[in-house]
């Protein structure tokens, strides 16, 4: 007698994991949960209640996966005890006034998901048409039909919303609209005084909804790119007659960092005041212009804010 085969039940597909909404609806829900939570952690099964979803539903937990996905809220505890908290880069979004603060923000949101960053190394600004991306997700990368055309409809939506899309950068790197262009080698002009010892290269060139041109560099002695005012840069080759000031290497994606001259002339601190911060590594210098007002320290704190936060987690990282 021959035993019955018990048949064995197909393993359903399971694509790899994405947020299921894009980027700028990603922010719209974070605003709503902070309206209904507040600054307090919430229990995650209770998140739904900000969206208008049922509790502990399974739309509410997805959508709880999407913000978290892109850095905005962040878990402690688990199972039943599990809360959701903002994280600060969502805190810093929600109370900044200025836009160019908040874009820059999104900018650093937009490739939190692993995949959308994965595929923005490969297909960058200008990606490949749609044929040609999703049989590369279906054939390479184990996404099924519907989550491929899904995942092309949320890295489009993110991209564009961020200012990472190829319509919002093309018209800044031609050469006949402005005077650099990436790969051009630079220096950086501030106070007078010439920042870098050596040049650097330019390898993005990005702008402000004022309308300010800002260039990313990377070599010379820099640690890690940052960022120069397009109205502060010269050509390497440019001979602007001002003596080369002595600067540390930035750290991060912010402006190099001043560091105090072994001799200061005697009006190094005419207009503006220095604040130093003894830690345990090593003294912090601040230096900023007097007579600064109550909208221009509350800009510097925001900023302060995304860079000690940046910094902590490379710490922590490494």
């Amino acid at each position: 007698m021959t035993d019955a085969v018990t048949p064995s039940k197909k393993t359903k597909e399971r694509s790899p994991s994405f947020p299921f909404i894009p980027l700028d609806e990603a922010l719209k829900r974070v605003e709503a949960f902070e309206q209904t939570f507040g600054r307090h952690p919430a229990p995650a099964a209770k998140s739904g209640l900000a969206w208008g979803m049922k509790e502990g539903s399974s739309q509410a937990f997805q959508t709880l996966a999407a913000l978290k996905a892109f850095g905005l809220v962040k878990y402690e505890g688990s199972a039943k005890e599990r809360t959701a908290h903002l994280t600060d880069e969502a805190r810093t979004y929600l109370r900044a006034q200025q836009q160019s603060i908040k874009s820059e923000v999104v900018r650093g949101l937009a490739l939190q998901p692993a995949q959308i960053q994965k595929f923005w190394t490969v297909w960058g600004a200008d990606r490949p048409p749609d044929p040609i991306c999703l049989d590369d997700l279906v054939l390479k990368h184990a996404f099924t039909d519907n989550a491929a055309r899904t995942f092309l409809s949320v890295y489009d939506n993110t991209i564009a919303f961020a200012g990472l899309s190829n319509s919002d950068t093309v018209d800044l790197q031609k050469e006949d609209a402005l005077p650099f262009s990436v790969g051009d080698k630079i220096n950086w002009i501030s106070g007078d005084q010439i920042q870098f010892r050596t040049p650097v290269t330019v390898t993005e060139i990005s702008s402000d909804e004022d309308g300010n041109h800002y260039l990313r560099v990377e070599g010379g002695e820099l640690e890690q790119a940052g960022w120069v005012p397009m109205d502060q840069a010269i050509a390497a080759d440019e001979k602007p007659g001002h003596q080369t000031a002595s600067f540390a290497p930035p750290k991060g994606n912010g402006s190099p960092a001043r560091r105090e001259p072994e001799s200061p002339p005697a009006d190094e601190t005419e207009g503006r005041r220095k604040a130093v911060f003894p830690i345990e590594s090593g003294d912090v210098t601040l230096y900023f212009p007097k007579g600064m007002g109550a909208d221009d320290f509350d800009e510097l704190a925001a900023y302060m804010e995304i860079f000690l936060n940046r910094e902590k987690r490379k710490s922590e990282a490494s």
